[in-house]
């Protein structure tokens, strides 16, 4: 039987490197699993009718037309950035989308490193079973798929290597200390090096979260919020599905 897990997010971006991660991370983790199964064991769902997308932007104003109220402390202390938003969602995905089985919060962390506890507040509450798991990028999604860039000819290298004069770092190593701005044009701007070092071209970078092995995102994305988000997938949700294998 299909599980079915429901993906808070910022954009359509973000649901798809999120979900895709996912299921390498499934495919990876669950002895019997494949790529020609996996689609018959988990649901994503990243809209609600009428094609509403479950977006951290739009979830409120669903909320409040279903009747869904988010108030009150974390046991018995305020909530930081972003708790009283992930609950909002929380509730209300429990509340309209049956036979909810699990609920994935992406988000940027930005510049609000307090996001976390927020986050970590919410999946705290009682949610009658449902498992809530917390993807956090650091800075921004764009932080994960440079973490996953590796040169495939002489002209990606070369873009790398002026990548790291202008930054004095490897940023596919450390790309958790690029920051997050309002200025894409920023030197230190992840989304400014990712499309540097994809040469602005979709489907290299969809590539660096397909291809990548998952061994050299999790060493790369320990401080970027990567690794912690593809653990979460491998100890929360895959027992969902099915015996997870040792390792």
């Amino acid at each position: 039987m299909s599980q079915r897990f429901a993906v808070v997010h910022e954009a359509g971006a973000d649901f798809h490197t999120a979900t895709e991660l996912a299921d390498r991370v499934l495919i990876d983790a669950i002895d019997w699993m494949d790529e020609h199964l996996i689609a018959d064991q988990r649901e994503w769902v990243g809209t609600v009718p009428v094609d509403r997308r479950l977006t951290w932007k739009a979830i409120p104003q669903m909320a409040r037309e279903a009747g869904i109220r988010a108030r009150g402390h974390f046991d018995g202390e305020p909530g930081e950035a972003d708790a009283a938003a992930a609950r909002r969602a929380i509730l209300y995905l429990l509340a309209t989308i049956p036979d909810l089985k699990a609920i994935l919060l992406i988000r940027d962390q930005d510049d609000q490193p307090e996001r976390r506890i927020g986050l970590e507040q919410a999946r705290g509450q009682d949610h009658g079973g449902a498992v809530i798991v917390v993807g956090l990028a650091v800075v921004e999604r764009e932080s994960w798929i440079i973490s996953g860039f590796d040169p495939k000819d002489d002209a990606e290298t070369v873009r790398l290597d002026e990548e790291r004069k202008t930054l004095g770092f490897n940023p596919c190593e450390r790309s958790h200390e690029l920051t997050a701005c309002k200025n894409d044009h920023a030197a230190r701007s992840p989304k400014r090096v990712l499309r540097q070092l994809s040469g602005n071209n979709g489907d290299r970078e969809r590539h660096c979260w397909t291809h990548t092995p998952l061994d050299r995102l999790r060493a790369r994305g320990g401080e970027n919020g990567l690794a912690p988000y593809l653990h979460e997938v491998r100890d929360r949700l895959a027992p969902l599905i099915g015996h997870v294998a040792e390792g």
